[in-house]
């Protein structure tokens, strides 16, 4: 009877060993979060304000995850961050955590209030960074209907920051 529990024991001990180690290997099969080497941006300026839409294109080869929200600097001619203040945002609703497959866009709107560039409260410049969650290496955005770089006429006083989703429904209708 001993000799049966004992055997009924080391069964269930590799029983569970084997369940654990497969486990780990699904998770090691996990798709890994987007990084700056997976992901191109583009910003467009939108007719409806002074409003961007934010294209987080998965340029790579492989999906990968995005959750939560990029990061917005204004930068300016001489491609310093220029200091506006920031607030980030629920819009168009809480964040979401999403599989980016290879070739497929994410969106991510921001809004701002423009401002005189002789106030000198007001952020000036003529580019955005956008650096993804969890990230520490800023891209630099492809600004689309922007005015021309060479004028320097983005202003900003302040700047809102929604969240990443996986479709550009309602991203900047807020």
């Amino acid at each position: 009877m001993n000799s049966r529990i004992a055997l009924l024991g080391v069964g269930l001990l590799l029983g569970v060993s084997a369940c654990s180690v497969g486990f780990a290997s699904a998770r090691a099969a996990d798709p890994a979060v987007c990084t700056a080497d997976d992901i191109q941006v583009d910003v467009t300026w939108q007719p409806s304000g002074p409003v961007g839409l934010v294209a987080l294109e998965n340029a790579s080869e492989r999906a990968c995850m995005l959750q939560g929200r990029a990061a917005v600097t204004l930068t300016n001619a001489a491609d310093e961050n220029v200091p506006v203040p920031t607030v980030a945002v629920d819009e168009p609703g809480p964040a979401v955590s999403f599989l980016l497959p290879p070739g497929s866009t994410a969106f991510q709107g921001i809004t701002w209030t423009p401002c005189d560039k002789g106030d000198s409260a007001c952020g000036v410049g003529n580019g955005l960074r956008v650096t993804l969650p969890g990230s520490t290496s800023p891209l630099t955005a492809e600004l689309l209907e922007f005015p021309a770089p060479e004028k320097n006429d983005i202003t900003m006083s302040s700047l809102r920051v929604g969240t990443i989703q996986p479709s550009r429904q309602g991203v900047v209708a807020w």
